[in-house]
């Protein structure tokens, strides 16, 4: 077999591995790939040879020979996610194939872009640490950001609820610190393509994500591709102009919608019981459910608005479905009601469903991005024999504290080379 004909069907070999969580066997390689059995015994050699694959065992228990079988290595491809909340700060690590390795989170920092960038360097290298891949090169690295993220993939604007209103950089000082490759999303974006990847939207091509916690955004993906916009603002419902007397004093203010504006109007409506206005969202929902009619006054207002967001988004691109998620967004009052009200107003409703992750959502898309890169540089790499697996490296040097606080704090001075 001639070298590009070995090349080739070792790319096909190792993107079927790819899809695969469970070991199969040479016989299962050839008839899912449509090649034949020599072939494929080849293109093993050279998928082990390149340290991408192993043999973890054999198949007994049915006629004939026990066969052997394959898997990705873990230490093919080290991957990270981080999901920056404004109340948490999320990480995870996975190997090639999205299989979660370890997961943690704590609460987000509130000193703005430069501490929480900070943060981020430090948990996930704590992370690391406590696994066997302690030191090793992170292959790739899934962002998620609370924020308009601008067509450098690096800027993020309107990023308030984790103090940082002005734009920063977020993407070039965690590129230093983590010395890895960094793909930088809007966190309702990537909540989007969690649930395409392993939540309520595996089945689906056309859908949109409403999350709806202290603001409200949404993540829209249309035949498959998520939609970001020119500018990075697609899927920025807050700005639509949904009554006569809206205006936005500034992109910061509380979005209509959200749990804040939500709570302010409970706080300053009269006739609560013992008159005591509930003092979360939580409490306002518990309350219109025991049938007290400010609270249920207020979640009919709060249905209405998420209906006619939804609405408007099903007038541009007729989603099959859509998702609610985050801490208002996900409340079974407020995701049955919506439902009802959008066949008012929607002329192909489409259904109306709970998150399958939760808050775990823009996590889970952060590591669907980072794993779907890593994927693509597996494969050249098959092809091209460049690979370098990712063993533990002790010895590898890594950025030392003042070196971390130095990059914060050049990427957080408005004259400093990270801000150009």
């Amino acid at each position: 077999m001639d070298t590009v004909a070995v090349r080739s069907s070792a790319q096909k070999v190792l993107t079927f591995l790819l899809g695969q969580l469970d070991p199969v066997t040479r016989p299962e390689v050839a008839l899912a790939c449509h090649l034949s059995r020599p072939t494929v015994f080849t293109a093993i050699e050279r998928l082990e040879d390149l340290q991408l694959i192993s043999e973890v065992g054999q198949r007994s228990g049915m006629l004939g020979r026990s066969a052997s079988l394959y898997e990705l290595r873990t230490d093919a491809a080290l991957v990270a996610g981080i999901d920056i909340g404004g109340s948490n700060l999320r990480v995870a690590l996975s190997d090639a194939r999205g299989k979660l390795l370890t997961e943690t989170r704590q609460a987000t920092s509130t000193s703005g872009g430069r501490g929480i960038v900070k943060q981020a360097v430090d948990l996930v290298e704590a992370l690391r640490s406590g696994t066997r891949f302690a030191g090793a090169a992170l292959t790739g690295v899934g962002v998620s950001v609370p924020g308009v993220v601008a067509a450098d993939g690096s800027t993020v604007h309107y990023a308030w609820n984790i103090g940082q209103p002005d734009p920063y950089d977020f993407r070039s000082p965690l590129v230093a610190g983590l010395r890895a490759p960094i793909v930088l999303y809007n966190n309702v974006n990537l909540a989007a393509l969690g649930e395409q990847w392993q939540g309520a939207a595996q089945l689906l091509r056309t859908f949109a994500v409403i999350a709806v916690g202290a603001g409200v955004g949404a993540g829209i993906v249309h035949e498959g591709q998520l939609l970001r916009g020119a500018h990075g603002g697609a899927g920025e419902v807050a700005f639509l102009p949904l009554n006569r007397g809206y205006h936005r004093l500034r992109p910061a203010s509380p979005d209509e919608a959200g749990g804040l504006t939500l709570l302010h109007k409970a706080q300053v409506r009269p006739d609560w019981h013992a008159d005591t206005p509930p003092t979360s969202v939580e409490e306002l929902f518990s309350r219109a459910a025991s049938g007290e009619q400010p609270a249920m006054d207020l979640v009919e207002e709060e249905s209405r608005r998420i209906a006619a967001i939804a609405a408007s988004i099903c007038a541009i691109i007729d989603p099959e479905t859509i998702i609610l998620t985050g801490g208002v967004g996900a409340n079974t009052a407020l995701v049955a009601r919506v439902d009802q009200l959008i066949n008012e107003l929607a002329p192909f409703p489409p259904a109306v469903i709970r998150s399958a992750l939760g808050e775990r959502a823009s996590l889970v898309g952060a590591l669907a991005v980072a794993v779907r890169s890593a994927q693509s540089d597996l494969v050249t790499g098959a092809g091209d024999g460049t690979h370098v697996p990712v063993p533990p490296q002790t010895q590898r040097s890594r950025p030392t504290r003042s070196a971390i606080d130095h990059l914060t704090r050049a990427s957080a001075d408005p004259g400093g080379p990270l801000d150009r």
